[in-house]
């Protein structure tokens, strides 16, 4: 597999990975639907690696019923 390629399959799937975290994380923290379209989903979509240390504190404080921000 080339170098370019496998790059472009790291990113992909690091996106992939970051939608399905942010996806759950506007599930939990009770956006509306209409946040899915917003800028902060996609910055949660793409920093998701320093986005799990604080979803994890909460899921763990606070449970399912979730935290409003």
């Amino acid at each position: 597999m080339k170098k370019d390629k496998l790059i472009t399959n790291l990113a992909i799937l690091y996106f992939i990975i970051g939608l399905i975290f942010a996806t759950a994380y506007a599930a939990y923290y009770k956006w509306t639907a209409l946040a899915f379209l917003s800028p902060g989903f996609y910055a949660v979509a793409l920093s998701w690696p320093f986005q799990i240390p604080g979803f994890f504190h909460d899921l763990v404080n606070f449970g399912l019923a979730g935290k409003p921000i």
